[in-house]
């Protein structure tokens, strides 16, 4: 019996199309996990399965579990609940450091404001600006005598010293 050319091409199609679905179904199932398995002397091995006296194993192909993949050999995989703890305690722990961050820039930048007050005080004092205050009795506008300048020139440098570091 002869086929004629079109059939030929059919029947080639056909189990090219088989072999192709075959292969499909086989790939996967022989990947196999490989890992970088490292000894108590540092030397580095790699395997499927580490040996025994393997301090640290690091997965360098893709295989079915990757949380066993950076663990140490005979530690137990984590599970859903305890890894939600870990992410929830990580994420508190970086808030707090960000809100510590800020305070700290806050208290920086209050640092810098009073300097610059206390610097722009003292220089209006040393360069005799007319300085005033107000009679609390009266409410009414006092021009500094030359004690009161020197009191509000030694307020500022203690202030400088304080705000100024």
């Amino acid at each position: 019996m002869r086929l004629s050319a079109a059939g030929a091409d059919d029947k080639a199609t056909m189990w090219r199309s088989l072999l192709g679905c075959v292969l499909a179904v086989i790939g996967p199932l022989a990947s196999a996990q490989v890992f970088e398995c490292t000894n108590a002397a540092g030397v580095k091995e790699y395997a499927q399965f580490c040996p025994a006296g393997t301090v640290q194993r690091r997965q360098v192909t893709k295989g079915a579990d990757s949380d066993t993949a950076t663990a140490k050999p005979g530690a137990a995989p984590k599970s859903i609940p305890f890894q939600d703890a870990e992410f929830r305690q990580r994420a508190g722990e970086r808030q707090e450091a960000e809100k510590k961050a800020e305070q700290e820039q806050a208290r920086a930048e209050e640092f810098e404001r009073n300097c610059t007050e206390a610097r722009t005080g003292l220089q209006a004092v040393q360069d005799g600006q007319r300085l005033q205050r107000f009679d609390p009795a009266t409410g009414e506008r006092l021009n500094y005598t030359e004690e009161e300048r020197a009191e509000a020139a030694e307020r500022q440098r203690k202030d400088i010293a304080q705000w100024c570091k």
